[in-house]
């Protein structure tokens, strides 16, 4: 169903869809004959049993190719992010394994790939992307065919995607934002894709953007703040629409992005991976204006606030709660089902917005303290857990400051036990066992106590200072 779309959509604008890299250009006819070549490879080895393959790629060509061949043979493509340890995967693998002892597990397990073309139904599971960008534990998050479909075709048409543009995609594919956000929906509209290697530096995506005739570029603010660092001050008249996604920014960013792209349209694109790329998006004008407005919520989607009273929080603040055809199945268990839906069928996102007057909604904060540290998440709870787990730390307190290039980062407040002699470095190594490089604190406080307050709430108060 996703295949035979991708191709019908592709013959109807033309087959002017194509995918450019460092390494060159991928024509239409070119992607569908290294598809069908990795389909074919793809069905008689099947990495991950049953319907669901693990691709563990990090190079975007690469990766792209192998999830367009899952699709064209009926199977579901399984992405892992980035950066995960080969005990990670070898972990998350086993998740799979287990999971598929459900009816997936059989589904397939007979057919050759002629058979099993175009078995997608609408509801039927067609991908599951790997959520944990902390700690490695692996929340798999199940889409259908339809949720898919419907995130691609409603970007291409929102942003008003044509053949001859040229896309830049920055954002990783493991990506929600990168994958539908950018990259199918770009070769969904006959368009041609330009994806750079995982961390490609600033300076070469800049370049690329000036001499190659870029007309939009899509990142996430972390991205563009690094871009601005190393900017040159020399506008990109030639780009017409610049996506922000991923994340919330701050109106000084998008001040810089409308002098850098003097006639580009700025675009915020707000959602999350169990719901789609895009559940809201709002247009800016040419001032300054409040960036925690992230549009009106999508016209498919059916969703409500379920109030949170904190004296902290703004009035009206609340839980997004949300129904709808792009909201995903479940997080996948292990006995094969799903999990993550109420009864009627609505996700409780751990996301704090509210309504303003004119309908407009307001991102505030996670309910989780989930934040973004250059566009990956970082849990302070679950750091919180790992530093713990340190023999010579008696309590610990983590929480996110701001930084002038990654938006945020996690600082760490300490309490030792009182014969405990222990060095930050020593810290920093028994994190990086367990955590990703981005959920290690940048920064360590080591306090004498954390006092409390009236209420007995924990207080810290930072004493002493030590930078990694």
């Amino acid at each position: 169903m996703i295949w035979a779309s991708f191709k019908k959509g592709a013959c109807l604008r033309g087959h002017a869809c194509a995918i450019q890299s460092d390494g060159g250009q991928t024509s239409y006819s070119e992607i569908l004959q290294r598809v069908d070549a990795l389909a074919k490879t793809i069905g008689r080895d099947r990495i991950a049993g049953g319907s669901r393959v693990l691709l563990a790629q990090t190079e975007p060509l690469a990766l792209l190719l192998s999830v367009l061949a899952c699709w064209s043979i009926g199977l579901v493509p399984v992405i892992s992010r980035e950066g995960r340890s080969s005990e990670g995967l070898a972990d998350l693998q086993k998740s799979l394994e287990r999971a598929t002892l459900s009816e997936n597990k059989t589904k397939f397990a007979n057919c050759d790939t002629q058979i099993c073309a175009g078995q997608f139904q609408p509801r039927d599971e067609a991908l599951v992307i790997c959520t944990s960008g902390t700690t490695g534990s692996p929340k798999l998050v199940a889409l259908s065919a339809e949720s898919v479909l419907i995130n691609i075709q409603t970007i291409a048409s929102k942003l008003s995607l044509q053949s001859n543009d040229l896309v830049a995609v920055v954002t990783p594919l493991t990506y929600m934002y990168g994958l539908f956000g950018g990259t199918l929906s770009t070769l969904w509209a006959g368009a041609t894709v330009r994806l750079f290697a995982l961390d490609a530096p600033p300076p070469v995506v800049l370049r690329a953007v000036r001499s190659e005739g870029v007309s939009v570029i899509q990142g996430p603010p972390s991205l563009w703040r690094l871009f601005f660092a190393y900017w040159n001050g020399k506008a990109f008249p030639g780009v017409r629409l610049v996506t922000i996604g991923g994340e919330s920014t701050e109106s000084n960013l998008m001040d810089q992005l409308g002098i850098a792209f003097p006639h580009a349209t700025r675009v915020l694109l707000y959602g999350m991976t169990e719901a789609g790329p895009r559940i809201s998006h709002r247009t800016y004008g040419m001032v300054s204006e409040n960036c925690n407005v992230v549009g009106t919520p999508f016209e498919h989607l059916d969703w409500y606030i379920d109030p949170i009273e904190q004296g902290c929080l703004p009035a009206g603040t609340g839980r997004l709660v949300l129904r709808g055809p792009t909201v995903f199945m479940g997080y996948i268990q292990d006995d094969g089902g799903y999990t993550g839906l109420d009864t009627d069928g609505y996700f409780h996102s751990n996301d704090l917005v509210r309504i303003d007057p004119q309908g407009q909604m307001h991102f505030v904060d996670r309910f989780d303290r989930i934040f973004k540290s250059r566009g990956k998440l970082v849990s302070p709870n679950e750091v919180e857990a790992v530093l713990l787990e340190y023999a010579a730390i008696k309590e610990a307190a983590c929480h996110k400051e701001p930084h002038e290039i990654f938006g945020f980062v996690l600082a760490a407040q300490i309490v030792l036990h009182d014969d405990a002699n222990v060095s930050i470095s020593q810290i920093r190594a028994h994190c990086a066992v367990s955590l990703q490089p981005h959920s290690i604190p940048k920064r360590f406080d080591f306090l004498d106590s954390f006092p409390n307050s009236n209420s007995g709430k924990r207080q810290p108060q930072p004493t002493t200072k030590a930078w990694m």
